[in-house]
C-alpha cells in the first residue's frame, strides 16, 4: 500500500480538532491522550444538584461567554457552543501557510443524538408552566431545534456552503462522514467539516439513566471535529493528508445479532477498501458498556490482532460521548498515529454500535502526513 495521496478524487482528512474533556484544541487532546489522562470526577454539587450519576467527564472550565465572548452567546446552548468552539479550534490552529476559514464552498455536517434533550425539556417545561402553553419566552426556541449546532456554527463562522444535521446516536460521526464524503464526491462542496457533538445535561443524564435501567456508566461531553478534502483541493491549499477515507459501512441489527452484523459490516468495509486484517493497524471498539460491549469486543479480537486493539483508547478516558464517540476514536487514531512512525501506510479501523442497532464501521488509510501535523 502506498502511503501517498493517490488521486484527486479521493476523499482525505486534512485537519482535526477538538474540544474534550481533555480541554479546548487538538493540542489539549493530543497531550491527554498520549498520557493517559482520566478526566471522570464527581459531578460539582453547585452546577448538578440533580443528576444520577457519580462521575462525569465535562469540558473543564466551559463556560460559554468566556470561552466565545459576550456578543452572540446570550441564548447559546451548551451543544451548540461546543461546536462553535471546535470549529473556530480548527481554523484558528491551522498554519498560515495552509490557512482555512469560511465561504460559500464549505459544508457543515454535524453528528448529534437528538441535538440537545436539555432545550426539548425547557421549552416544553415552559410550555407546560406559563400562563397559556404558547407563552414560551422566544429566546428557548433555537435550542430545541436539532440542527442548532450545525446552524448557530455555519452562521458564526460563515460556512456557506451545505448545512446538515444527521440524528444517529452513537453512529452519528460515522455517518456524518460518509455524507461529506458523498458532497465532496459529488462536488457540493470544495471542503466538508464533519464530526459529532454531544453536551452533558440534567436532562441527558436522567434520560440516560432511565434508558439505561440504572448503573453507573461515566458520561462524557465535547465536539471531535474533521476537515475533509478531495487531493486536488489538498494541493491547491498545501495541506498535507493525513488519512484518506478508503470505506464507510452501516448496518442495522434488528434480529439481535450483533456479532452477525459487525462481522457483515467490517468484511464489507474491507472488501470496499480491498484490504485485510493484516493490513489494519489499529482498532477502535465503541466503547459502550455491557454485553453488547463485550460480544463487540469478541468479535473484534477474533479478526484483528491483539496489537491493533490495544493501541489507543479513548472513551476509558474521556467517557461515553454518544454522537461523539465515533469522532473521537477517529481523531484519537490520527493522534495516536502522529507518534507511531509504523502506522504510515497501514489502516485504521474504528467500529460503532448504538443501543438502538445501528452498526457502523470506517477504515481509514493512514498516511505520512499524520506526522508531520502532530500539534
Amino acid at each position: 500500500m502506498s502511503d501517498e495521496p493517490s488521486g484527486p478524487n479521493q476523499i482525505y482528512i486534512s485537519r482535526w480538532s477538538a474540544v474534550s474533556p481533555f480541554g479546548i484544541g487538538s493540542a489539549a487532546f493530543s497531550e491527554g491522550l498520549h498520557t493517559g489522562r482520566k478526566t471522570a470526577a464527581p459531578p460539582d454539587p453547585d452546577d448538578w444538584q440533580t443528576v444520577p450519576d457519580t462521575n462525569i467527564c465535562l469540558v473543564p472550565d466551559f463556560n460559554i461567554r468566556e470561552v466565545l465572548g459576550k456578543s452572540g452567546t446570550r441564548v447559546l446552548g451548551r451543544e451548540a457552543a461546543l461546536a462553535v468552539t471546535a470549529v473556530r479550534e480548527l481554523f484558528h490552529e491551522a498554519p498560515e501557510e495552509a490557512p482555512i476559514s469560511g465561504g460559500p464552498n464549505i459544508a457543515m455536517v454535524m453528528g448529534t443524538t437528538t441535538g440537545t434533550p436539555q432545550g426539548y425539556m425547557d421549552f416544553t417545561k415552559a410550555s407546560l408552566t406559563g400562563a397559556k402553553p404558547h407563552h414560551v419566552p422566544a429566546a428557548l426556541a433555537p435550542n430545541m431545534v436539532m440542527n442548532r449546532a450545525a446552524s448557530a456554527s455555519a452562521i458564526w463562522h460563515q460556512l456557506q456552503g451545505p448545512n446538515s444535521t444527521i440524528a444517529g446516536g452513537r453512529a452519528a460521526a460515522l455517518l456524518a462522514l460518509k455524507y461529506g464524503q458523498r458532497l465532496l464526491t459529488h462536488r457540493r462542496a470544495e471542503r466538508v467539516l464533519c464530526g459529532g457533538v454531544e453536551e452533558y445535561s440534567n436532562a441527558r443524564s436522567w434520560l440516560e439513566y432511565h434508558r439505561r435501567g440504572g448503573g453507573d456508566v461515566v458520561l462524557g461531553e465535547g465536539c471531535a471535529l474533521l476537515l475533509l478534502e478531495t487531493g486536488a483541493s489538498l494541493v491547491s491549499g498545501h495541506r498535507p493528508a493525513l488519512a484518506e477515507v478508503l470505506a464507510v459501512e452501516f448496518r442495522v441489527n434488528t434480529d439481535d445479532d450483533l456479532s452477525g452484523v459487525l462481522g457483515a459490516c467490517l468484511h464489507g468495509a474491507l472488501a470496499s477498501a480491498k484490504a485485510t486484517a493484516d493490513d489494519v493497524w489499529a482498532v477502535l471498539p465503541s466503547g459502550i458498556a455491557g454485553p453488547a460491549g463485550e460480544e463487540e469486543n469478541k468479535l473484534l479480537g477474533s479478526l484483528f490482532a491483539a496489537a491493533a486493539l490495544s493501541r489507543v483508547s479513548v472513551s476509558d478516558l474521556i467517557g461515553d460521548t454518544s454522537a461523539a464517540s465515533a469522532g473521537f476514536d477517529v481523531i484519537g487514531m490520527l493522534s495516536a498515529a502522529a507518534r507511531s512512525p509504523e502506522s504510515v501506510g497501514r489502516l485504521g479501523v474504528v467500529s460503532s454500535i448504538d443501543p438502538d442497532g445501528s452498526v457502523a464501521c470506517a477504515i481509514l488509510r493512514l498516511l505520512d502526513g499524520v506526522r508531520q501535523d502532530q500539534p
